[in-house]
C-alpha cells in the first residue's frame, strides 16, 4: 500500500494527471454540439493536419529550421552569457565595465530588436539566429552573474586559506558553486530562444514552426495552427527536461531538490 500511495503522489503519476485531464477537457469541449470546429478543431482534426504535413515533408522541413535556429541561437548566447556573466560576477572591475550596458539594454524585449536587424541585415538567417541570440543572452547573463555573487564566502576563504589563487578560486570553486544558477538560466533562456523564434520566424521566414502558424492563419487553417502550438509546447519540454537531467546530475553532491 505504501508503494502505491508514494506512486499515486509521484512527480510521474500527478504529471500525467495533469496532462490527462487537460486532454479530458478539451475532448469534452470540442465534441459539444454547440462548437464549432473552424474555431475549436476536434483531436482528430489536430492529428489528421499532423499526418497531412508529416506526409508532405512540410513539418519535418519546418522542424529541422526551427530547432536548428534554436540550437544556434542558444548555444551563442547562452555561451557568451556563461563567459561574461561569470567574469562581471567576480572581478570587479569588469562589473563596473559592463553592468551598465546590460543593465540599460536588459529591459528592452527582445522582440523590440526584430524591425533594426531586418533593416540592418535584412530577413536571412543570420537575423533570425540573431534574435535568438539576443534574447539568449539577456535572460541568461543575469543568472550567470547572480550565481557567481551568491558563492559562499566560507568556500572562498577556505580556499584562500589552503594557498590558491583568486583565479584558481574562480575557476575550481566559484563557476561549480554557481552551476544552479547557470544551469536555471540556460531553462529560461530555452524558452525565451522558443518565443522569440515564434515571434522572428512569424515576421520574417519562408521556413519554419513559425511559418507554419502563419500560414494556418492565413489560410484559417485552425487545426494546423493547434498542432505547432502542441509539437512547440512538446518540443520545448524535452529540452528542459534534459536540462533538469544534466542539473541532477552535475549537482548529486547537492541538497537542494528540484
Amino acid at each position: 500500500m505504501d508503494a502505491v500511495a508514494k506512486f499515486l503522489t509521484g512527480r510521474l503519476f500527478l504529471g500525467a494527471l495533469s496532462v490527462a485531464i487537460v486532454f479530458i477537457a478539451y475532448i469534452l469541449v470540442t465534441n459539444r454540439p454547440d462548437n464549432n470546429p473552424a474555431l475549436l478543431p476536434p483531436l482528430a482534426d489536430i492529428y489528421t493536419s499532423f499526418v497531412a504535413n508529416i506526409e508532405s515533408g512540410s513539418l519535418f522541413s519546418a522542424l529541422v529550421a526551427s530547432l536548428f535556429r534554436i540550437f544556434m541561437g542558444f548555444f551563442i548566447g547562452t555561451s557568451l552569457a556563461l563567459i561574461l556573466g561569470c567574469l562581471i560576477g567576480w572581478y570587479d572591475k569588469i562589473e563596473y565595465l559592463f553592468d551598465p550596458l546590460i543593465e540599460a539594454l536588459r529591459p528592452i524585449p527582445p522582440l523590440a530588436y526584430i524591425p533594426i536587424i531586418i533593416i540592418w541585415f535584412g530577413i536571412e538567417e543570420f537575423s533570425r539566429v540573431l534574435i535568438i541570440t539576443i534574447a539568449c543572452f539577456m535572460v541568461c547573463v543575469v543568472n550567470v552573474v547572480a550565481g557567481m555573487k551568491n558563492v559562499p564566502q566560507v568556500y572562498v576563504d577556505a580556499a584562500s586559506t589552503m594557498g590558491a589563487s583568486r583565479f584558481q578560486i574562480f575557476r575550481t570553486v566559484a563557476i561549480p558553486a554557481a552551476t544552479p544558477f547557470i544551469i536555471t538560466g540556460y531553462r529560461i533562456a530555452l524558452a525565451a530562444a522558443w518565443t522569440t523564434l515564434v515571434a522572428s520566424e512569424l515576421l520574417a521566414a519562408q521556413n519554419g514552426l513559425g511559418f507554419l502558424l502563419q500560414e494556418g492563419r492565413r489560410y484559417f487553417l485552425t487545426d494546423q495552427v493547434m498542432m505547432i502550438i502542441v509539437i512547440i509546447g512538446f518540443c520545448a519540454f524535452i529540452m528542459d527536461r534534459t536540462f533538469r537531467v544534466i542539473q541532477a546530475r552535475l549537482m548529486d553532491w547537492s541538497e537542494a531538490r528540484e
